[in-house]
């Protein structure tokens, strides 16, 4: 029996497809053609304009040619830019054309119509929308999953529908492998498929199966600021790059990639997903973690990432930390202006090689001397104008004193060239002063410098007096380098008391990992971008570090800026087998009320090993690897890390075979066979260490092997 719907839908991807390779062998031409033809077309274009300067007359116009020409040339530019994205477009088209297709009755005018939705728009050369872009307003009907009555929006105009029929595809190149219809995406072979993909080594392209409860936040723009908590495999990190896609495809006339911040947990994590926006045809917007961002924005020298996540990692917080780490502390360090204004404390010297310059005596006097504000910060920058006012006249009258411009008639002509950028003439010494001048502003470059960058405020004894303030005791530093808390606290300072840190203007802010931030570092992200909308997404039992806050917690923070978080729980997991997601779902804390859903196919069981020796742990390892072509070993602290690492070195084994990662690092990122080191019942028995345990073993895709001694810990001991 002839399938007519197959041959359809064979001939118009035929169609699509040879519309794909006409249109980038037409664009390649146009680029080849640019590069060879575009020097030649310059100096055509440079040889139209003849150069003349003979009068003032003649200079405009010779101007005015050049300008013009410069525009045609700028013009050539943008032409050869716009065809060098539209080809980077149809070749990611060419791998599949699309995957989606919606059958749409229009109820206002009775229309029919068909829309193939893919990653990109493309159009035929007569304007005909072959493939419609997934973020556009129409692609929204594909996702919604639903038949039957809908409707969607654009430019605010409500169209109201009926969806006929939705149809998925899976298409390689110009081959139809698989169609079918349906309403419900959970069940569909596609994202089953799509799933049964390896993607351990870079987060994977999962456009054609987003779900209705991610298309959601993808989508949503009527609510400033979100916050998904979604379990472990998701699909929150994926919907929150989707979501960076949506939004600046959406409002491209407005934004740009430089208007977008990720904060990502780690650098390995920076890396994973550092291919997803390139796919889709976006540039990726900053992306760093909070410590690469304090060090970017703030002149710490800020403890290095290993340090970091071995601090966290600890069981306790000392005294000082937690203190820094709390709401109360923020609040009154942005209540302590009455505290400050009279009578600063934190003035000091301005100095070169040794010497006074500037007394802090003389900034005290200019500070009492400027207007009566209600805000340090405000006070704090009018005493900067002044002194920077006084510091300027002051150059500009030494400049003028014979004994220095004697000083410049002095130099050799070696020196002349250097500070001057010449030799001086006679008619150059007619102005000794300000050569003078020049020599001073470079001799006394670190005061200016010095006041610009608030050199004169002791930002050190200012936080000392803060932190007594607040808790009657004196803190104690330790270390070379600031921790993130104390820069965290010393940037809220900085921000709130001193003096505006200045970022870019970031139109929305996304936070990855969001329940391992603590209220003074989200509070300082307020702080610095209060006009942005937040995306936070995250796992509340995936807290596993000494750090962190609640998204109760996290809902009461923007409560009490008079802001509102649209919440959203995701609880179908993507990333594991059924087997692996029935073994984490048991050690969910923080979620006891929700119902973990697994879509994948149930796969294999844990299995659950006992060791007494490293050299059976070696043993169980070669075993594993060798069962599995390759195997990631998670470990529950970096200490572990390095043991298992020495067991391995001693092993047989391909080094390349076998990955380790403490928790710290692995956390967020997903492996096809995993071993989990130690899960022993004295290894893991407070609700943290639990956390530690989901989080370890939701990264497992396909196969998880358990170790132990002894003893398992009790959730896991129920399984067996």
């Amino acid at each position: 029996m002839i399938d007519t719907e197959r041959q359809l839908e064979e001939q118009y991807l035929d169609k699509v497809y040879k519309k794909l390779l006409k249109t980038g062998l037409e664009l390649e031409e146009q680029l080849k053609d640019a590069k060879e033809n575009g020097l030649a077309a310059v100096k055509e274009l440079s040889e139209d304009v003849r150069l003349n300067f003979d009068n003032y007359a003649d200079n405009l116009e010779t101007l005015s040619a050049i300008e013009a020409k410069n525009r045609e040339i700028d013009q050539m530019n943008i032409r050869n830019q716009v065809a060098a994205s539209r080809l980077e477009k149809v070749k990611r088209l060419l791998e599949s054309p699309y995957f989606g297709k919606i059958n749409v009755e229009f109820l206002e005018d009775g229309d029919q119509d068909q829309f193939y939705i893919g990653i990109h728009h493309f159009a035929d050369e007569e304007r005909n929308n072959l493939v419609y872009d997934w973020r556009s307003p129409i692609a929204e009907l594909f996702y919604n999953n639903t038949l039957g009555p809908s409707s969607y929006s654009v430019n605010g105009y409500k169209n109201d529908v009926d969806i006929q029929n939705r149809r998925q595809f899976i298409i390689e190149k110009d081959r139809l492998l698989k169609y079918f219809d349906s309403s419900i995406a959970i069940q569909d072979d596609v994202l089953l498929e799509a799933l049964e993909q390896d993607a351990t080594n870079e987060m994977q392209d999962i456009t054609a199966t987003i779900q209705r409860e991610q298309n959601v936040i993808i989508r949503d723009t009527a609510n400033k600021h979100i916050l998904v908590n979604g379990i472990a495999g998701s699909g929150k990190t994926s919907a929150i790059m989707q979501r960076i896609a949506y939004l600046l495809y959406t409002y491209r006339q407005q934004i740009t990639a430089d208007n977008i911040l990720i904060l990502s947990p780690n650098d390995r994590f920076i890396e994973y997903i550092s291919n997803v926006l390139p796919s889709l045809g976006e540039r990726n917007p900053l992306n760093v973690t909070l410590l690469q961002f304090a060090e970017r924005f703030s002149p710490m020298d800020v403890e290095p990432e290993d340090a970091y996540f071995e601090r966290v990692s600890s069981k306790q917080v000392d005294e000082q930390t937690a203190v820094l780490r709390s709401k109360g502390f923020v609040d009154h360090i942005k209540q302590s202006d009455a505290h400050f204004l009279p009578s600063p404390s934190f003035f000091k010297d301005l100095t070169r090689r040794g010497k006074v310059v500037i007394s802090k005596e003389k900034i005290m006097e200019i500070y009492h001397t400027t207007p009566n504000f209600e805000n340090l910060i405000d006070k704090l920058q009018a005493t900067k104008r002044v002194l920077m006012d006084e510091w300027e006249s002051r150059l500009n009258r030494h400049s003028k004193k014979r004994s220095v411009q004697d000083n410049v008639m002095l130099l050799s002509e070696e020196q002349q060239q250097k500070h001057f950028g010449k030799v001086l003439t006679e008619d150059s010494e007619k102005n000794l002063h300000r050569y003078a001048a020049k020599l001073l502003n470079k001799k006394y470059r670190a005061i200016t410098l010095g006041i610009e960058q608030n050199a004169w405020i002791d930002t050190t004894a200012l936080f000392k007096e803060l932190y007594a303030g607040y808790t009657d005791k004196e803190y104690a530093f330790s270390g070379k380098t600031y921790t993130l808390d104390e820069a965290v606290i010393f940037m809220t300072i900085q921000h709130n008391l001193v003096e505006k840190i200045s970022v870019p203007n970031m139109r929305f802010v996304l936070i990855d990992e969001v329940q391992d931030y603590t209220t003074a570092q989200l509070s300082l992200l307020m702080d610095l971008f209060p006009r942005s909308g937040f995306t936070m997404v995250g796992d509340e039992n995936q807290a596993i570090f000494n750090s962190g806050m609640s998204f109760d917690d996290i809902d009461r923070l923007f409560e009490g800026r008079d802001a509102e978080v649209k919440r959203y729980d995701l609880l179908n997991s993507y990333r594991s087998s059924g087997a692996i997601t029935q073994l984490f779902k048991r050690l969910a804390t923080n979620n006891k009320e929700m119902d973990i859903i697994p879509v994948r196919k149930e796969g294999k069981e844990p299995s659950f090993v006992p060791y007494s020796s490293f050299m059976e742990l070696q043993h169980v390892i070669e075993k594993a690897a060798r069962e599995f072509g390759s195997l990631t070993i998670i470990t529950k602290t970096d200490a572990e890390a390095r043991e298992v690492g020495t067991v391995i070195q001693r092993s047989d084994l391909d080094a390349s075979a076998v990955e380790v990662y403490p928790i710290n690092l692995a956390k967020g990122l997903e492996f096809d066979n995993v071993l989990l080191y130690n899960v022993s019942k004295d290894n893991y028995v407070t609700d943290r260490s639990i956390k530690i345990l989901y989080t370890a073993v939701s990264r497992a895709m396909k196969n998880l092997v358990v170790t132990y001694k002894d003893q398992l810990p009790e959730l896991l001991a129920e399984t067996r």
